[in-house]
């Protein structure tokens, strides 16, 4: 596209003219030179202990399609799929090659608890906190904003204990914060009962029912401090593609986005490390893209 021309001409100090299908034809060529990182990064990410993922909109031809994204804070992976649904998820075949030893760090995402699945699920609190403030400001009720300031609390007095090494919460504690949420759902259920009929009821329902259902899912970082309590990580890493879709628009086909997925991950990896994306693109055209082994051994 016309910016993407712009700014490989900057590079350039001599004149030069790039069209427009020439470009096009390098995100294929540099797509295929990626293909054994790309594969290096699966490997990687089927071993790791904590994970995160996430998949946003993107537009494909004009029609919505998948980007999807795993990591950990080491490795960075993209994936593009015409769907947000479990095929493309089975297809990347990241979250089924996990074992019981990974702890999945998602949105609440109802994939995740398919069956055929035998990792840790954590829900992301950030998400969870942002449905509770919403929900007390549309409906006046008191126990969303109850169970807001207790998570909020929460998590600051994990903070002052990991200032401390600590790792987790006493049983006691635990016992004492977990009987304070079922008062709160208990009383939640009531508030719910008390004022039907309403533009939020159906939210707040739904809302109650997936606390009460996913308790465990959400409450995790109580026991082991390792836990995140947000999935921050995959949100940053999946923000460039709103930034896309305002100024470049839509990819032309699901084959092009899927090159963007794969020179993405290579230079998101690369940043991961501290590497300058320059320099991590100047290796890539010139047939010499840094392996994913020299990246983490910071070789």
């Amino acid at each position: 596209d016309l910016r993407t021309r712009q700014i490989l001409v900057g590079f350039c100090p001599d004149p030069i003219t790039l069209c427009e299908g020439y470009l096009i034809k390098l995100q294929k060529r540099y797509s295929k030179k990626l293909q054994q990182f790309v594969s290096d990064v699966k490997k990687y990410l089927v071993g790791v202990s904590i994970l995160y993922w996430d998949d946003t909109v993107v537009y494909v031809n004009t029609k919505q399609a998948c980007m999807r994204f795993y990591g950990d804070g080491s490795v960075a992976l993209f994936t593009a799929h015409p769907n947000k649904d479990l095929n493309g998820v089975m297809e990347d075949n990241i979250l089924p090659a996990l074992s019981e030893g990974t702890t999945v760090m998602h949105d609440h995402n109802s994939i995740n608890y398919h069956k055929g699945f035998v990792f840790k699920n954590v829900e992301c609190l950030q998400h969870l906190l942002r449905d509770l403030k919403k929900l007390a400001d549309d409906s006046g009720h008191a126990w969303p904003m109850l169970l807001h300031d207790l998570i909020t609390a929460m998590i600051h007095e994990r903070k002052i204990l990991l200032a401390k090494e600590v790792n987790s919460f006493s049983k006691n504690e635990i016992d004492e914060i977990l009987l304070k949420v079922d008062t709160i759902l208990e009383n939640g259920y009531k508030e719910y009962i008390a004022d039907l009929n309403h533009y939020y009821e159906e939210d707040e329902r739904r809302l109650l029912n997936r606390l009460e259902a996913y308790k465990e899912n959400y409450f995790a970082w109580l026991y082991d401090f390792e836990i995140p309590t947000t999935n921050n990580l995959s949100e940053r890493a999946l923000r460039f593609s709103k930034t896309k879709q305002k100024i470049s628009g839509q990819f032309e086909s699901n084959e092009y986005a899927s090159y963007f997925a794969d020179i993405r991950t290579y230079l998101g990896t690369c940043r991961a490390s501290g590497i300058n994306e320059f320099s991590s693109l100047l290796r890539l055209t010139q047939g010499n893209p840094h392996s994913l082994n020299e990246i983490l051994s910071g070789a």
